[in-house]
């Protein structure tokens, strides 16, 4: 990240947060290094065009501002692909969910294969979003067509019939660019079995939703809220501007948040509720976990889930079976923490073997 002219570059790493280097660049370098950047990507920057988005070959992607928009100078961004990505044995050991946590998501994304959940992941800026929906994603049968829409391609799943999709800017010559709605509707035409759209926070909403309602269960995406109930607000009023009937298609919000333990700013699911319908604006929600301060620790409130039901119901068994089948994934997940397994071709490999087993 360069931020001015002058003052050191400063990087982010995963384990050890802001580090300074000992890199400056002068107005005029970091000028020179972002036109040939654009050069390369097919871009152009320069007073008609301030702002600069693209796409290295490596993945990652890069931002620049240029003044006046940036007064005190230009700006370099450069967010590198991760070629690890997190899995859901590693939140687990960050204390980002439980074990019985993630083997109801399990059931819930799943849905025994008859009623999979549409769900949202909801926080605030860098609370952890996209890693929590990544891990979702890892619960998906790799038989179902699964495409997944992004302004910045950040989910990363080794699913056979993974098609992923990605906004473009206006600004290449000859492109008028494609935002997240137009993706989505296209997208429609494709046959998905599953649709993961990256950040849910304009007029994609609605057709998010309306896709939802017209039987494209298993549907998954995030949003910018800092409570379940705000997540609701956001997703029916401007500019998103969701019919408050539609909301009944969707079935979990899944809270994130940074909160403070034992003097550090750590990333935790801080509550798990399921919709149970709109009284007026305001959702009905039924939470099933919680984060406890006094405790430290994500914990189950003790409150039936209406979920286990619903997909009981639509598998055609009894909820009893469904714990059953709860508490067998729990099992899979502890031995793949007991084993110290967490590679995420390793974890795909389990999660699908479980479900060629379930087949026969």
């Amino acid at each position: 990240m360069y931020n001015l002219p002058g003052k050191p570059v400063m990087v982010y790493h995963r384990k050890h947060g802001m580090c300074v280097t000992n890199v400056t660049l002068k107005e005029e370098e970091a000028l020179q290094i972002i036109k040939k950047i654009a050069a390369y990507v097919g871009r152009k920057v320069g007073l008609d065009n301030l702002l600069f988005d693209g796409r290295l070959p490596d993945g990652s992607r890069v931002n620049a501002t240029l003044p006046p928009a940036s007064p005190g100078g230009p700006t370099l961004t450069i967010r590198k692909q991760t070629h690890d990505p997190l899995t859901f044995v590693d939140l687990i050991r960050f204390g980002t969910l439980t074990p019985r946590l993630a083997a109801l998501l399990w059931m819930f994304v799943d849905g025994m294969g008859a009623a999979p959940c549409n769900i949202l992941v909801s926080g605030g800026t860098g609370s952890g979003k996209t890693t929590t929906l990544n891990i979702l994603g890892l619960f998906i049968p790799s038989r179902e067509r699964l495409i997944t829409i992004e302004d910045v391609t950040e989910i990363h799943l080794l699913h056979e019939h993974h098609v992923q999709l990605e906004t473009v800017n206006p600004g290449k010559a000859g492109d008028s660019g494609l935002d997240m709605d137009a993706l989505l509707k296209n997208t429609l035409r494709m046959r998905p079995d599953r649709l993961i759209v990256g950040e849910v926070r304009g007029a994609e909403a609605r057709s998010l939703f309306t896709a939802m309602n017209t039987g494209h269960d298993g549907c998954m995406g995030t949003v910018h809220a800092n409570t379940a109930q705000e997540s609701v607000q956001r997703l029916i009023n401007p500019p998103m501007s969701v019919p408050a009937i539609m909301l009944n298609a969707l079935h979990l919000i899944i809270m994130q948040g940074r909160i403070n333990v034992g003097g550090k700013q750590v990333r935790r699911i801080t509550e798990v509720s399921e919709m149970a319908g709109l009284e007026g604006d305001k959702p009905r929600l039924n939470t099933i976990f919680r984060w406890d301060q006094n405790k430290g620790a994500l914990v189950e409130t003790g409150v039936p889930s209406k979920l286990r039901e619903r997909i009981a119901s639509g598998a055609g068994v009894s909820p009893a079976k469904f714990d059953e089948m709860a508490r067998n994934r729990q099992k899979i997940i502890e031995t793949l923490i007991e084993r110290n397994i967490s590679d995420i071709s390793q974890v795909t490999r389990v999660v699908q073997n479980y479900y060629h087993k379930l087949a026969g």
